[in-house]
């Protein structure tokens, strides 16, 4: 009666209009205060705002053009046909997981059993719930920049500490130096390491020296490393690409999906493979994000992992050719660049010309020249000096994109240094 009393009494003030400010919902006041320095992605943020632009040429995410190979679209129907729609275990189901174990064994010379494989709602979904497990107040995450924005917003979510190490100076390489120099200042209990090769936004791909090397300070600093190898398979040079779990397994969690390798963007599929008692705790934050993944595309991942390495290599082939041509271009047209051997990016410097920020530019380029990147911003904290592009598009495109900008570049002098020297960030 007398919480009812309560009510009534709160519903006349509503009601006769009076309501002080202390019985106002506050939404912001309900939500974790971590989430107030959050910011939503700038690559989504600034595809959206481009979109509007009539007859816009976007070179924004890191989309492949490529409908995903019939026979991997067939189990998936099949799986369907047979009923398959029903929960699966936790971690995936043991046809694929086995599939996984065998791919990264045969492909990338990784040994985890099936027991040690997480299967999950793509990428985002292994990177998210490795880092919810691993970092909280008293932990540090440290990686190289410019990175994928994932990275420091989960240490921003879990209230963690980050040191962003800058690449630029030394061809976007993270040197054992730069690392130890940035481990020698952490003062928390757990440090992380994140690591993305090859790289988005550059497409820089660290050697098997330079990831030994690497692999001997985490080792000697006692890091853990998340490995971010979306995208092993898109390499120019060694394929796939080396993986700083050759040389640090006991320490090292290594992230992958079908996504890139297979253009299965939309069908959220993706892992992680861990040391066995740390693949056990990672399964728990899993099972509790998001359960399990969908059964009938586990089944259609488990036929792309043993027979797709045919389809990988004619795509890659591909991005060879929109690779070789893009930085070609854009070169002749007097842009700096890092040399990609790996991903489908182009990272442009911003003309010296130029006095604004990457994002200033990108914004002229879509508005004057009707042909979108993403600004580096997207992958460094502070303001940047680069357009990241995608070549994840068709030749045609890609040719009418050059062909505007260098419209552009022509009719605005300014804006184009005269004489640019390329960055050379190939492993050698």
């Amino acid at each position: 009666m007398k919480d009812r009393q309560h009510f009534m009494n709160q519903q006349s003030v509503i009601i006769n209009g009076s309501i002080s400010n202390e019985h106002l919902f506050r939404p912001e006041q309900a939500v974790i205060p971590q989430l107030g320095n959050l910011t939503a992605s700038v690559i989504r943020a600034f595809d959206r705002e481009v979109s509007t632009i009539p007859g816009i040429l976007k070179l924004t995410l890191g989309e492949p053009d490529f409908a995903t190979p019939q026979f991997i679209t067939d189990a998936a129907v099949e799986s369907l046909a047979r009923h398959r729609t029903h929960y699966s275990p936790n971690a995936g189901t043991p046809g694929l997981r086995q599939a996984i174990a065998d791919y990264l064994q045969r492909r990338r010379h990784l040994n985890f059993p099936a027991d040690d494989i997480i299967v999950t709602e793509g990428a985002s979904e292994a990177i998210s719930s490795a880092l919810t497990a691993l970092l909280n107040s008293d932990a540090t995450l440290v990686y190289p920049t410019p990175a994928f924005g994932l990275y420091a917003s989960m240490a921003q979510l879990t209230g963690a500490a980050s040191i962003p190490i800058d690449t630029t100076d030394t061809d976007f390489i993270l040197t054992p130096e730069a690392l130890e120099q940035a481990l020698r200042s952490v003062q928390s209990r757990n440090t992380v390491l994140v690591l993305n090769s090859p790289n988005n936004p550059t497409g820089v791909t660290f050697t098997a020296d330079q990831l030994r090397a690497l692999a001997q300070v985490v080792q000697r600093y006692d890091v853990t490393v998340l490995s971010d190898e979306v995208y092993a398979e898109i390499s120019y040079e060694a394929r796939p690409a080396p993986s700083i779990a050759q040389f640090a397994p006991e320490r090292t969690i290594v992230v992958d999906s079908t996504s890139k390798s297979y253009a299965m963007t939309g069908w959220r599929l993706g892992f992680l493979a861990a040391p066995h008692a740390l693949a056990q705790q990672l399964g728990k934050v899993h099972q509790i994000h998001v359960s399990t993944a969908a059964t009938f595309t586990m089944d259609a991942a488990q036929v792309a992992y043993e027979h797709g390495d045919e389809s990988i290599s004619l795509m890659v082939e591909q991005y060879r050719e929109r690779r070789d041509y893009l930085v070609g271009a854009l070169r002749e047209l007097g842009f700096a660049m890092a040399s990609p051997s790996g991903a489908f990016y182009v990272y442009v410097e911003v003309p010296a010309e130029f006095t604004g920020t990457g994002y200033d530019y990108a914004r002229l380029l879509a508005q004057r020249a009707r042909v979108a990147g993403i600004p580096g911003e997207a992958f460094a904290p502070g303001p940047s000096r680069h357009v990241r592009f995608s070549y994840a598009a068709s030749l045609d495109t890609l040719h009418e994109a050059v062909d505007r900008i260098r419209e552009f570049v022509e009719s605005n002098p300014n804006h184009i240094p005269a004489h640019c020297t390329s960055r050379k960030t190939q492993a050698s």
